[in-house]
């Protein structure tokens, strides 16, 4: 007779089926970490679509883009010669460092910056220059690469904030280029009490007053109206002016701040010339709005009808060449045309002087830095460039790549986040992020921070704190293509900040 075979108990087959499901799942979830990962496992970068851009925080170990890789293999071996000392603190570089037809930057912006970083990163790691402080902590700088358009910032802010323990990362720099996408970002971070230092980030709504523990090293819009106000202050015969703006400032769902703060501040600042003038819009290239981009032939009809002396330009580099060459082809070529603007990357305008000259067009833009003037001499050249300028060539970098603002930026901000660092582990200790949030607006007086732009200090700044967290002691260059005075491209002294 069979042995009777009882049922196995429903514990069991609840056992057997929920390690089932556990092991399918368990492959479905590392198929998919597989298929998104980019650079292999453990890279701490992903894809977000499959085959899109790959975002997330490295060491310098996974390259974001081609051009990149050099730069990117300095600062990995800068990091791997400082690990490990046990004496090393981590500060991340906050940026879109992938690219496409629409971004704000260019690969070749992102590279600039990069290099930059690792300036300045290597100068703090090998005790130069001694008025950083005390040499340590050494640093480590990871990069947190957001999108082209900074998408992706919720994961990689994420990423960062579970990085303040362990690491330990102790401060943010960069900080993106004043989107929408930028403030919601400095937020979060805030919200962590992470401080931040922004290199390019100019719009006012990004201040300490908005976002504790914010601050940045190019001056904010407003300021940089005021050195344009100075430029026209000079030259009384510029005695009218129109606005020509990009409608991304007013998109509802992702208003592009920087582009709505520098048109307000014009209209504000310069309403004296502006009158009655209304302003004509165009639609930016780098936005999110599904409307083409305008090829601005409507506005240059306009501005010949109009003649402003002065036409203010608020919107971003991408499509000022595109407006220039609109100019250029304008119906009344006889009518001399002054574009003023402010924080935008002309250098590739350098190569076009002579036509800007026949065409009757200047363009006068408040920059961040003029390292061709500052290596020459000109008056107001921050006393630290020069050394600055000697190091960044002896890493075996090229010298014409401090034409780029933004190269200077990204050094000061990281020099400035190295600062604040060291004076918060003055009594011998690795410092903690809110360590270096409560010493950031002590950068003054003694503590100054010694950047190839300028000698930058920041403190609380009023009680309601609208201007805190911005630079006091920072030049603004206007520069003009094609020059008209004696120096090379600036026009006259530089306004200081503060």
């Amino acid at each position: 007779m069979a042995p009777i075979r009882f049922p196995k108990p429903l514990w069991r087959r609840v056992i057997v089926v929920v390690v089932s499901l556990l092991v399918v799942g368990a492959g479905w979830w590392f198929l998919d970490k597989l298929l998104h990962a980019c650079g292999g496992l453990g890279s701490g970068v992903v894809t977000i679509d499959l085959g899109g851009e790959c975002v997330g925080v490295t060491d310098g170990s996974y390259v974001f883009d081609p051009a990149l890789a050099s730069v990117e293999e300095k600062i990995a071996a800068e990091n791997a010669s400082v690990t490990g000392s046990g004496h090393t603190v981590t500060v991340a570089l906050l940026n879109p460092m992938t690219v496409n037809d629409t971004s704000p930057v260019s690969i070749a912006e992102v590279h600039n910056q990069l290099e930059g970083a690792y300036t300045a990163q290597h100068r703090a790691n090998t005790k130069q220059p001694k008025a950083l402080g005390d040499p340590y902590p050494l640093i480590r700088l990871v990069l947190a690469n957001e999108g082209s358009h900074e998408d992706q910032w919720k994961p990689v802010v994420h990423q960062l904030e579970g990085m303040v323990d362990a690491e330990p990362l102790v401060a943010v720099t960069g900080m993106g280029v004043s989107v929408t996408q930028t403030e919601l970002g400095a937020k979060d971070l805030a919200a962590h009490g992470i401080p931040m230092v922004g290199a390019i980030t100019t719009a006012d709504e990004l201040s300490y007053a908005a976002i504790r523990g914010f601050v940045r090293v190019a001056p904010g819009n407003r300021e940089q109206v005021q050195s344009l106000l100075a430029y026209l202050r000079r030259r009384p015969q510029l005695d009218s002016a129109i606005v020509v703006y990009d409608s991304n400032s007013d998109d509802p769902a992702s208003p592009d701040l920087f582009t709505r703060s520098l048109r307000d501040d014009l209209r504000s600042g310069m309403s004296g010339l502006i009158k009655s003038a209304p302003s004509l819009s165009f639609t930016g290239a780098s936005g999110q709005s599904e409307a083409s981009p305008d090829l601005f032939n409507n506005i240059t009809t306009n501005l010949c009808a109009v003649k402003p002396k002065v036409v203010l330009y608020a919107g971003r580099a991408l499509d000022l060449l595109s407006f220039l060459t609109s100019l250029e082809g304008r119906v009344c070529p006889d009518t001399p045309m002054t574009v003023l603007t402010a924080n935008t990357n002309l250098g590739s305008l350098t190569n076009n002087q002579e036509t800007l000259r026949d065409k009757k067009i200047t363009v006068v833009n408040a920059a961040a830095a003029d390292a061709p003037g500052w290596a020459n001499g000109v008056p107001g050249t921050p006393a630290h460039f020069p050394n600055f300028r000697s190091e960044f060539g002896g890493l075996g970098l090229d010298l014409a790549h401090l034409d780029d603002g933004d190269v200077i930026a990204t050094h000061d901000a990281l020099f400035t986040a190295v600062k604040a660092i060291r004076l918060a582990s003055a009594q011998g200790n690795l410092p903690k992020a809110a360590d270096v949030l409560g010493q950031l607006l002590n950068l003054n007086n003694l503590n100054t921070v010694p950047g190839a732009s300028g000698e930058l200090s920041f403190s609380f700044r009023g009680t309601r704190g609208d201007d805190s967290g911005n630079p006091c002691g920072k030049p603004i260059p206007v520069l003009e293509i094609p020059p008209s005075g004696s120096f090379p491209g600036e026009a006259g002294p530089p306004y200081v900040t503060c």
